[in-house]
């Protein structure tokens, strides 16, 4: 039975009741809470502390925040994944790979693609979040099935490039 590392964007459905996949989420949950019938295994759910960062940038940045949802929304955060996931230097091979790999998938002359050796491409220039990559390392790290919304673009095409080792669901479908 995997455990499971959610996406930002799979933790607010799994909250926001009035997002339309709230009730996809909520079942998805439901069903890994469940005892495994042979090994009595129930999966366990975690977090980013990356994920954590946007959930704060979110709420810090909101034009019209509500300090009530937002305190009760990190109240359900804890308790339903009580266990935050540091970033450790274990996390930095996968992420290379990862990020290489997009890196990769770029033309460039041999100058230009020197210079962004030097100063990195932007997340804008690979067409991907820097936080998604630092997230999909860490799954690939622990071997966690990584739970994300976010399969469009050059992430999705991540995704299935590394297929083998990064296992990922959208429970919003």
């Amino acid at each position: 039975m995997p455990d499971y590392l959610l996406d930002t964007n799979i933790v607010s459905y799994w909250y926001y009741s009035r997002c339309p996949e709230h009730p996809k989420v909520l079942a998805h949950v439901k069903a890994v809470r469940k005892p495994d019938p042979q090994t009595h295994y129930v999966p366990r759910l975690f977090i980013s502390v990356v994920t954590l960062g946007e959930i704060e940038q979110g709420h810090r940045s909101a034009r019209t925040p509500n300090a009530s949802v937002q305190s009760e929304y990190m109240t359900f955060v804890r308790e339903e994944c009580p266990e935050p996931l540091e970033i450790t230097k274990h996390v930095a091979v996968p992420y290379g790979d990862l990020k290489a790999w997009l890196f990769d998938q770029k033309k460039r002359t041999r100058i230009e693609r020197a210079k962004q050796l030097v100063d990195p491409a932007s997340a804008r220039e690979l067409e991907a979040d820097e936080n998604d990559i630092w997230i999909a390392a860490q799954a690939m790290t622990l071997n966690l099935v990584l739970v994300t919304h976010d399969s469009r673009g050059r992430f999705g095409e991540l995704q299935r490039q590394f297929a083998t080792t990064l296992r990922v669901e959208d429970w919003t479908r």
